[in-house]
């Protein structure tokens, strides 16, 4: 391992976490090697498109997904996703090998008792499988996360998911789960692709019928409720009608709607909101209509800004952060209105097969994030041709001829990792 157990430097959090500090790449997709120092809250990936922010997620998922490899998995309804033959770097058409993701994770006590735990995932030969060469942590990790569930012990075990861009266009309807059960439904198909979200409707229906039957107020969808109305501001009340057989959303102006016919922004947001909501208490129901609140975990969540109208990308990370606050946050997007509402977390910027620390753009206005306008550059030559090079970008030519030479002009002068190239990077997403 390349790493040390030495923690980072962010501000210390509340106690009960599981939190990425640091991760490596290797040959793995387009990166040769990069590595990363994480914010303990949120991380927002920006770079144009094929530049590797899915790739990153992808990769988190496979390290995260070791954490599963010790636990029942249930009819293959928990998976550990592996590196795949596709996922090997390509040079002069030839693989390289090994492809490597390792990292440091900051665990509570109540998990692990040595708080800092590392391990890797490793390929080393085309078909071969992926390996565990330093698995001790995380294999101890997994094994006390399963013994806390097999024991009833009033431990909160930690929320990990995944959520891709293809989120929600397929759905699975019929998982075949149960609504009562092991705190393990917390996990199923939580690493996968594709998402469950009928399962959980159907826990909203059950809660619901239990509330008629047994004529008291149940604490999932007192939670539920809650949760959905911090973080969808055009959603006053969510609700299973018996008669209709339909969860029906109250909106902001008081028409009820269908959950199949919401917008896909409000749809999509709804339904990632009250999935990791469940999640949250079904792995940890001994805290109520706190679970939400009092849930560790990493989520990993591709395009955050999907389908999301202008407003609500003003809010979403902060909602996320406030009702999820025990939760690390990895996100991609590709939109500056995001950027300008991060107050506590890291912009990480992917360019050139490399990642950089991208400055803290909060409250800072769309046009400013996409124009630094108080840059020192050293040579009025080189801060004309940034002018044009922005122009030809704002014009929607930031990849013709006279653009690429401009940019190879700058690279020249400021060097591939200069922040004004960073910003210009994050423009070439929007024009």
């Amino acid at each position: 391992m390349l790493f040390s157990k030495k923690s980072c430097n962010f501000a210390a959090i509340k106690n009960d976490i599981m939190r990425i500090e640091r991760l490596e790449l290797r040959n793995f997709r387009c990166f040769e090697h990069i590595s990363a120092k994480l914010h303990p809250k949120m991380n927002v990936m920006v770079g144009i498109n094929g530049t590797g922010k899915t790739t990153m997620l992808e990769a988190i998922r496979i390290f995260v997904g070791a954490a599963f490899c010790e636990l029942d998995k249930i009819e293959n309804r928990i998976s550990s996703p592996s590196i795949a033959d596709d996922d090997v770097r390509l040079h002069n058409l030839e693989s390289q090998y090994p492809v490597r993701i390792e990292g440091v994770v900051d665990v509570d006590k109540g998990l692990l008792p040595d708080k800092l735990a590392q391990w890797d995932r490793t390929l080393e030969k085309y078909g071969g499988r992926t390996k565990f060469d330093n698995s001790k942590d995380v294999k101890s990790l997994s094994k006390n996360i399963q013994s806390i569930i097999r024991d009833g012990k009033d431990i909160p075990i930690p929320v990990i998911a995944y959520y891709s861009t293809d989120r929600y266009k397929k759905e699975k309807r019929n998982t075949g789960l149960e609504a009562d059960g092991s705190r393990l439904r917390g996990y199923y198909n939580a690493l996968d692709s594709t998402t469950n979200i009928w399962f959980f409707l159907n826990i909203i229906k059950t809660e619901t019928l239990w509330e008629l039957q047994e004529g008291k107020k149940s604490a999932v969808l007192s939670m539920v409720r809650k949760v959905i109305v911090q973080c969808v501001p055009d959603c006053k009340e969510i609700k299973h009608d018996v008669k209709q057989d339909k969860l029906i959303i109250t909106q902001a102006n008081g028409e009820k709607v269908p959950f199949s016919s919401l917008s896909d922004g409000v749809r999509n947001v709804l339904s990632m909101v009250m999935e990791l909501a469940l999640r949250c208490y079904l792995l940890n129901p001994s805290q109520g209509e706190n679970a939400p609140s009092e849930t560790p975990g990493i989520v990993l969540i591709d395009e955050i800004d999907l389908h999301l109208h202008p407003e609500w990308q003003l809010h979403i990370l902060n909602d996320l952060t406030s009702v999820f606050g025990r939760i690390q946050f990895i996100v991609s997007t590709h939109a500056p209105l995001i950027l300008s509402s991060l107050q506590d977390g890291e912009i990480l910027s992917i360019s050139d097969r490399k990642v950089y620390n991208f400055p803290n753009q909060y409250k800072r206005r769309p046009e400013q994030i996409l124009k630094d306008m108080n840059t020192s550059i050293a040579s009025d030559d080189i801060e004309k041709a940034l002018a044009d090079y922005r122009l030809l970008i704002e014009a929607g030519k930031g990849k013709s001829e006279e653009a690429v030479a401009l940019r190879k002009k700058l690279v020249s002068a400021l060097g591939e990792g200069h922040e004004e190239l960073q910003r210009t990077d994050i423009m070439l997403q929007l024009f």
